[in-house]
């Protein structure tokens, strides 16, 4: 195999996982929860997010951005506690849209109270990383069986449809290599 096939074998595998770790952050997930309550936390959005227990910036820091940042605590169904974050994504990136945080928080507090402890589905995007203190932001929540097992069809169009656009890009592509040797 040739040093150019390698380079190229190599770029290719690191192109598919980066779209992958795209697409797995991005598109929603979902998860079979019991909710257990809600926090509010202040967080410094100047430092990447990372949670910070100062009520107020020091006066000289102007650029520091300091909110409340809701989260919605939750035990799976295999005893495993889940976090999520609340946050509004408004007009931003990833396009959810969402400008309900306050309203799924008090829907969050319903479940958590309500006598019956009902299994909840949280559709949210995102990943947990302890080290960063990053946590998935909750998009909906619905209740459902203990036993629901959700079916991803949006994610499984959306797989489908990039996959079918490479594909018919590499097609493209490869003909017009094709007809400039050719000529």
């Amino acid at each position: 195999m040739s040093a150019i096939l390698k380079f190229k074998l190599v770029l290719a595998v690191a192109a598919f996982l980066a779209a992958a770790l795209f697409l797995h952050y991005n598109l929603p997930r979902t998860a079979v929860v019991q909710i257990t309550g809600t926090d509010v936390k202040r967080a410094d959005r100047s430092k990447g997010g990372v949670a910070d227990t100062e009520a107020v910036a020091p006066d000289g820091d102007a650029g520091r951005r300091i909110q409340d940042v809701r989260f919605v605590n939750s035990l799976s169904r295999k005893g495993k506690t889940m976090v999520f974050r609340n946050e509004d994504t408004g007009w931003g990136w990833p396009p959810y849209f969402k400008f309900d945080s306050a309203d799924l928080t008090a829907q969050a507090q319903a479940f958590a109270t309500a006598p019956e402890k009902p299994w909840v589905r949280v559709r949210y995007y995102g990943w947990r990383i302890r080290i960063f203190s990053m946590f998935p932001n909750a998009v909906s929540l619905k209740e459902v069986d203990r036993d629901y097992t959700h079916i991803p069809f949006f994610n499984i169009a959306v797989i489908l449809l990039l996959g079918t656009s490479v594909a018919l890009l590499a097609v493209k592509f490869r003909g017009l290599l094709g007809r400039k040797e050719a000529g």
